[in-house]
């Protein structure tokens, strides 16, 4: 049976009413992780229910967030949930009021398409973080790593011994933030970036997003990478 997960009142169709905007679930006995999650709008002038899917309906607490990320006169719905796998990704997906009805605007998935990463380890202690989709190109340098470390893929001048592939996980982290200082939220997603395994993290792809022109959906405004430091020997 749907149990109800979350709630939240906004208006979403900028007529002055608010809608109520309820996550369902079925949480089987014994379970934190929740299956089966459904979206349901109720409008608030005719109190009409619609109810919309979502790309990834499992996962843990899932969470809804209202804002302004499109247009200032009506609110959109970011949905949350977390995968709970060891990589820590989570699905997001906004819905939007456009033309008469809910459209689905973003979600991780399509995202993951639109944005795909190549990492990869060069000469002389230098992973190169690329993001093909915008033609940016990031220098990591590791030159300070441990000693085995890089003693498992250089040789001691410095040159690979063979090619080395790195990769970036789907998002872990987005929130909504007004980044422009504009009345609008954009989106703010991280994205890890591993080096020989999982754990071997090398730094965040960090990717804002903020309304489209036209207002129909979202488009890259900054990307950044946030690298880890090397304690000062």
């Amino acid at each position: 049976m749907l149990q109800r997960i979350a709630a939240a009142r906004g208006d979403l169709t900028g007529d002055g009413r608010l809608e109520t905007v309820t996550l369902f679930g079925v949480r089987p006995a014994g379970s934190i992780a929740w299956q089966q999650i459904t979206l349901e709008i109720e409008d608030g002038a005719t109190h009409r229910r619609t109810r919309l899917p979502l790309p990834q309906d499992a996962g843990y607490d899932p969470q809804i967030i209202l804002g302004h990320m499109i247009s200032r006169a009506k609110e959109d719905v970011l949905i949350s949930v977390d995968s709970g796998g060891s990589g820590g990704v989570g699905y997001y997906t906004v819905y939007s009021w456009q033309d008469g009805t809910y459209r689905m605007i973003f979600d991780s998935e399509s995202f993951a398409a639109a944005f795909p990463y190549m990492v990869t380890y060069q000469d002389q202690y230098v992973v190169r973080a690329e993001s093909p989709a915008n033609g940016m190109v990031y220098l990591i340098d590791i030159s300070g790593r441990d000693e085995a470390y890089l003693r498992e893929i250089y040789d001691e001048d410095g040159r690979l011994l063979h090619d080395v592939e790195g990769f970036v996980d789907p998002i872990s982290l987005l929130y909504p933030a007004d980044v422009n200082r504009d009345g609008l939220l954009e989106l703010v997603a991280w994205q890890r970036i591993s080096g020989l395994y999982h754990a071997d993290g090398l730094g965040d792809f960090i990717n804002t997003l903020a309304s489209a022109s036209g207002g129909t959906g979202f488009e890259l405004s900054t990307q950044t990478v946030g690298i880890f430091g090397t304690p000062r020997s």
